[in-house]
């Protein structure tokens, strides 16, 4: 598994642990056995237990996301959330992938993909996937920050105020983060289908040669 994956998997459990450790907190849950001496074993056994699960439980956490931005994808009747572009931004990416097809609209994510991995330099290609995992992270995480309100009840962890409004503050600041991080990949994806590609530009001076 490459290392962004990785790390997408790796952060939105973190927020789900560290949400119920803190809603515990701030319950007055008594936490203090777990950092008394004669308890080291079983923590660093739970430790252990949770690191072990981490990769897994982020693969819940982004598959869950996944199906509920799908979900609203749906609603907003798009093909996709993972490139919602204008018809004139997909007509240029089109004309440039020299497919036999005809353009379909419903073939939008695979005419996006193809341009950006296919068609654009290594540098914009690492541009946009920066900020698609920020858009990714921020999204698997507000889930997570949202599942440890779910799960709490199991942990008999009570839904105080306090912990209510802190969760509300972070998903409001990740919601944010993956709104702006979103509307700069497909404005970016929309501005590089306007501009000639290093491909096209050789054929050109070949052509007027």
């Amino acid at each position: 598994m490459d290392q962004d994956r990785q790390i997408r998997f790796a952060i939105p459990p973190f927020f789900l642990f560290a949400s119920l450790l803190w809603g515990a907190y701030l319950a007055h849950r008594d936490l203090s056995p777990i950092f008394k001496p004669e308890t080291a074993k079983e923590v660093l056994g739970v430790l252990a237990a949770t690191a072990v699960a981490i990769i897994p439980v982020g693969l819940l956490l982004s598959t869950l996301s996944v199906l509920l931005l799908r979900l609203l994808a749906m609603i907003a009747r798009t093909p996709t959330y993972e490139a919602v572009l204008e018809d004139s931004t997909l007509e240029r990416i089109w004309s440039q992938l020299n497919s036999t097809q005809t353009k379909d609209k419903k073939l939008t994510l695979y005419a996006a993909a193809t341009f950006d991995h296919e068609l654009l330099t290594s540098g914009i290609h690492t541009w946009l996937l920066r900020r698609w995992n920020s858009f990714n992270v921020a999204t698997h995480s507000i889930v997570a920050l949202l599942v440890a309100h779910v799960l709490a009840p199991i942990f008999s962890i009570p839904q105080v105020c306090a912990w209510w409004v802190s969760t509300t503050a972070l998903v409001a600041v990740l919601f944010v983060n993956a709104l702006c991080a979103w509307r700069e990949t497909m404005r970016m994806i929309e501005f590089q289908s306007s501009r000639q590609q290093k491909g096209d530009a050789k054929k050109s001076l070949a052509s007027e040669a």
